[in-house]
C-alpha cells in the first residue's frame, strides 16, 4: 500500500515537496494530523471568497476530524485561505432535517487519488459560525474513529 504524503514525517523547517504551500512550520496542521478521524459520506459545499466572482465546488466530506476534512470531488481544488465551507449533516432520526455547519477554512491541498478516481482535497478549520462547533462534536461524540494506519516510525 503506498503511503500518502500527508503521513510522511517532515523535519521543522524543511519545505514540503509533496503538497506545495504546506511547510513544517506550520505546526497547527501537523497536529490536527494526529485528531481522532472519523469515516462519514457528508455533503459538502466549498465556497472561495477571495475571487472576483464567487465560485462554488460540491463534493463529498469522507472523513473528518474536529480540525478538518478531506473531500472527495470531480474538481483539483486551489489552495486558499479564504473559503466557506457548508457542511450537511445528515438527520440522526427521521423526519429531522439535516444540519448545515458553515465554517470559515483553508483548502490545504488537492491531490488526485488513484484510488477512488476523484480529486482529494484536506480542508483545516479555522471559524466556526454560530453553534457549528458544538454541532460537530456532538455528531462526531456518537462515532468511532477511523483505524489508524500502521506505519514504521
Amino acid at each position: 500500500m503506498a503511503t500518502c504524503p500527508m503521513d510522511l514525517p517532515m523535519e521543522k523547517g524543511m519545505p514540503n515537496l509533496f503538497l506545495p504551500g504546506l511547510d513544517a512550520a506550520d505546526p497547527d496542521w501537523a497536529e490536527q494530523r494526529h485528531e481522532a478521524r472519523f469515516l462519514v459520506n457528508w455533503r459538502v459545499a466549498i465556497v472561495y471568497e477571495e475571487r472576483e466572482q464567487r465560485l462554488s465546488f460540491r463534493g463529498r466530506a469522507f472523513d473528518i476530524s474536529h480540525g478538518g476534512f478531506s473531500l472527495h470531488s470531480d474538481f483539483s481544488l486551489p489552495m486558499s485561505d479564504k473559503v466557506t465551507v457548508l457542511i450537511s449533516i445528515p438527520a440522526v432520526s427521521a423526519g429531522q432535517r439535516p444540519k448545515v455547519v458553515e465554517v470559515k477554512s483553508r483548502v490545504i491541498y488537492t491531490v488526485l487519488s488513484n484510488e477512488f478516481g476523484l480529486f482529494r482535497t484536506g480542508v483545516q478549520f479555522v471559524e466556526f459560525k454560530a453553534d457549528g462547533r458544538e454541532s460537530l462534536d456532538f455528531h462526531l461524540s456518537y462515532r468511532n474513529p477511523a483505524p489508524q494506519r500502521m506505519r514504521q516510525e
